[in-house]
């Protein structure tokens, strides 16, 4: 008999939900992701279209709300790890150099992220606070740092220094968890990995355990440097100078070799490494944690009390200058990308560059956020800028911080201005378009009910809006990176935004007031992500905004950034062909039936599909982003090509006609705002008119519900799709 079975979207719907049965048994999987059917004793086990119904349930695997809300935290990795998918179509050539910028810009934002933890722990505590006892009055857990064995500024800076070696380790272990728990899936090893139409892409293990090791090297090496930046230079004269250079030189080599490693193609290949590769990055990675324990141990060493003035030397320069590589790294790649997108490639070929740089942005404002807060927590003020800075000394994070503020103040701005100046005006327009789609479905519908038909109108228009989303994104991208440019160099120079106009001055005060906004509405934003989070799988508004955004990210390898959020389709796409292929060619055949993302999921499934089980296998997708959304921000991975070789494996040699059909069906609506029309040979696409009905049935008392995205499965044409699939994949098979 055939089986439907059923893939749901990110909505991580429950497996009653998809089936619409209240009483279910797992047949295989776990509670991470399993296959679920009705319990054939109370019935109906069967569904529209007389197929078998079975159920995938793959929602665990990208987290629960509480998990979710402190990934989220980590969004600027994976925002770097998406970049290096979102590439366009290129030659070889340019392929290497956008994937070793995006590598080398993953691997910068590991550093940034040791570096926040530095300047909060070392610098701010360690350094600043612990110099000013109206810092540390009435507050015992500091009391280390003011009298005994840590009363020195050395021991103070190695004692401030634990903090960020346990968030580095923290780091290392929730990626080597996730590692084991997704990448480990089994999955063919052999082939070229680059294309989803290949086993081996959906085996990331060797590479990000390799990359693993050298961002933790990378994170534990710019800590060394920063303690090592201010303990060398005062032990110049001393004994201890020669021991210092040792280990800076050291600390630098290691620097410098996890540039380069991922970079290089033996070392980052996926399919085919160096031997070497593997011991060579856990070498790297054993060697941070001993040389961070004996840059530990020396800055223990007895020295001579010297004393702690203004900000710790090195660590301000090194975050501005980090930044500045950053910046950099996003324009050369954005140069790369111009010179080698094909002809029409949406946005230019600029998703990448623009997708990295907002992560970047995040990444700045979360740091700048948290440090300001922690000073002004430590320094017991309420302002973190004042416009009178004449004579004004108090804790202060680097300038790069301060101008992230601002300019978090200015990205909203520019956001609220392109809503108002571009998005209000293009959903008007949209709005009146969306009357053509509305009255050829339903002929004399408006002259019955106006307010009916003007709510199906904002239905499509609000739809249509998915579509012009990228370049407004441009339009805040460009003016942002300019601004990011402009404040780099100032940061660089040394100039704090209120340094800008005159101490006390009516200028001065605007920059204060924007610079302390800034603070505090980053730590808002932080809060409200977290709150996004949590709230994601509990109301439907968030779910659908959060899920989209977040199983788009985390569908991808971590190829790029290891410590990003794990890639729940490196389980989910070949448990499902394992599945698929069984059912296939045992059970009477299979219809994959995908949902939004479970459309993915399912159209990577069939590409993994053993030959034997493809003659018995049919695909239905419904409120599929494969063309809308996957095609045009991941045009190197899902092209018209790739679809087509989705459509060819599922083609079926029809008897009476001596040629080919598909087996492939694709359901949408012009109210969904995720899913379109495949518009492929490949596949036939059916539209939906939504809502079903325009006037208010009789012996109801509301009207037809719009359903957008959702219920595609409760229609009837759904059952009749699926009847008529099942009845292709029984009758007698002509030899291809």
């Amino acid at each position: 008999m055939v089986t439907e079975l059923r893939v749901h979207g990110v909505t991580g719907s429950p497996a009653e939900d998809v089936l619409d049965r209240p009483l279910l048994r797992r047949v295989a999987g776990d509670t991470d992701a399993g296959f679920f059917r009705p319990r054939a004793e109370y019935g109906a086990v069967t569904g529209p279209g007389g197929a078998m119904l079975e159920a995938y349930r793959w929602g665990n695997l990208t987290a629960g709300a509480a998990a979710r809300a402190l990934w989220l935290l980590l969004l600027p990795f994976m925002l770097a790890n998406v970049a290096l998918w979102l590439r366009p179509a290129t030659r070889p050539g340019p392929r290497a150099v956008i994937r070793a910028l995006t590598r080398v810009y993953a691997l910068s934002m590991t550093g940034s992220f040791a570096l926040s933890f530095v300047q909060i722990s070392m610098d701010l505590v360690g350094w600043q606070c612990a110099a000013v006892p109206r810092c540390l009055q009435d507050r015992w857990w500091l009391g280390l740092f003011a009298d005994g064995f840590f009363a020195t500024t050395s021991r103070r800076l190695a004692l401030a220094a634990l903090l960020p070696i346990l968030a580095v380790a923290f780091l290392w272990f929730l990626g080597r968890r996730t590692w084991v728990r997704y990448e480990a899936f089994p999955a063919q090893t052999e082939g070229d990995g680059d294309g989803l139409a290949h086993p081996c892409f959906w085996n990331g293990k060797p590479l990000v355990g390799r990359l693993r090791s050298i961002h933790i090297a990378f994170a534990y090496g710019s800590l060394d440097a920063v303690l090592l930046g201010v303990l060398v230079p005062h032990d110049r004269d001393h004994d201890y100078g020669p021991a210092g250079y040792t280990l800076a030189v050291a600390v630098a080599a290691v620097l410098v070799l996890c540039v380069v490693a991922v970079t290089v193609t033996p070392v980052v290949d996926r399919d085919n490494p160096a031997r070497w590769a593997r011991p060579f990055t856990r070498l790297l990675s054993h060697l941070s944690v001993a040389l961070t324990a004996l840059v530990l141990g020396y800055a223990l060493l007895a020295r001579d009390p010297w004393p702690a003035t203004g900000k710790m030397p090195v660590l301000g320069g090194t975050v501005t200058g980090l930044f500045a590589v950053q910046v950099v790294l996003m324009l050369v790649l954005g140069a790369v990308v111009l010179a080698s997108r094909p002809r029409g490639t949406y946005l230019q070929g600029l998703a990448g560059p623009l997708i990295a740089s907002a992560g970047l942005g995040v990444a700045a404002a979360f740091s700048a956020g948290l440090s300001y807060r922690v000073a002004d927590y430590l320094d017991r003020r309420s302002r973190p800028s004042t416009p009178d800075y004449a004579n004004w000394h108090p804790l202060q994070p680097p300038a790069a911080y301060e101008w992230a503020a601002g300019g978090f103040v200015l990205l909203l701005l520019l956001v609220v201005l392109v809503a108002l100046i571009g998005g209000v005006p293009l959903v008007s327009r949209l709005r009146r378009n969306a009357r053509a789609v509305t009255d050829a479905d339903f002929p004399g519908g408006r002259g019955r009910d106006a307010g009916q038909a003007r709510h199906v109108d904002h239905a499509v228009a609000d739809a249509r809006v998915t579509d012009h989303i990228g370049r407004m994104l441009v339009w805040v991208f460009i003016p942002a990176a300019l601004a990011a440019v402009v404040a780099t160099g100032f940061a660089l120079a040394g100039r704090r935004p209120i340094r800008l106009a005159p101490s006390g001055s009516p200028a001065a005060e605007v920059i204060s007031f924007a610079v302390n906004l800034g603070t505090y509405l980053i730590g808002l934003s932080a809060v409200l992500l977290v709150l996004v989070g949590v709230l994601a799988y509990r109301y439907q508004r968030f779910r659908r905004i959060v899920g989209v955004l977040w199983d788009l990210g985390t569908f991808w390898p971590r190829a790029a950034h290891p410590l990003a959020p794990p890639c729940y389709a490196e389980r989910a796409v070949p448990e499902l062909a394992r599945r698929a292929a069984w059912l296939a060619a045992e059970q009477g055949g299979v219809i994959l039936s995908g949902h939004s993302q479970g459309s993915v999921l399912a159209a990577a499934t069939v590409l993994q599909l053993p030959p034997e089980a493809r003659a018995r296998t049919a695909l239905l997708t419904y409120g599929s982003p494969l063309r809308r959304l996957y095609a045009r921000f991941f045009p190197a991975y899902v092209s018209d090509a790739l679809l087509e070789q989705v459509g060819a494996v599922l083609a079926q040699p029809r008897q009476e006609l001596g040629q080919h059909t598909p087996r492939w069906v694709n359901l949408w609506r012009d109210t969904d705002p995720i899913g379109g029309p495949v518009a492929s040979a490949a596949a036939r696409d059916e539209r939906l008119v939504d809502p079903p009905g325009f006037d208010m049935p009789p012996g109801d008392t509301v009207f037809p519900k719009v359903d957008g995205h959702s219920g595609y499965q409760l229609r009837p044409e759904f059952g009749a799709v699926i009847s008529g699939l099942t009845a292709d994949l029984t009758e007698p098979q002509v030899p291809a």
